[in-house]
Formats: C-alpha cells, structure tokens, sequence
C-alpha cells in the first residue's frame, strides 16, 4: 500500500469526501507516547498521513489529542498499535 503524505486540511477533506474510511495511530519509534495518524482509502488501496505544514515529517499527538481530534472528524473508532512492548 502506498502511502501520502498530506497536510491536515487535506486530511480532513478526504474524510469529508468518504475516501478515508478506516484511521491507524501507530506510535512512533523515536518518541515514546507520541501517535501519528494513517488514514486508509479501502476502494483504492491507498493509504494518507498527516505531516507538519511546513516540513515534510509526520506529525505526531499524545493519544487523548489523538482521539479528540479523531472524534471530531466524526469516526467512532480507530485501530492503535504501539512501537514496542516493555516486557517487566
């Protein structure tokens, strides 16, 4: 799957337009409990990410930002899956 990297105005519009219909977070592996968001466009086998607007790198939340931010853009759910698991 290929993916885009697109600001969040992009973002929000491809919601908008049903082309995202399935959200990731996945957690980064250089900051530990900082989420960056994939949307997925099932129909197309394409996949969009959020980056920063004026660098070309991933943007990333703290997972409670994360979920408000998901919720506004009205889904009910995403799939979340972190770096690594510490083994205690």
């Amino acid at each position: 799957m290929k993916f885009n990297r697109v600001k969040e105005g992009e973002f929000k519009r491809l919601v908008d337009n049903q082309t995202i219909t399935a959200l990731i977070a996945q957690e980064s592996n250089n900051e530990h409990n900082k989420f960056s968001l994939f949307g997925i466009d099932e129909n197309n086998q394409l996949g969009y990410t959020i980056r920063h607007g004026r660098v070309d790198e991933l943007r990333t939340w703290r997972l409670d930002i994360l979920s408000a931010f998901v919720k506004s853009l009205g889904f009910a759910s995403i799939e979340v899956y972190f770096s690594k698991v510490d083994k205690q």
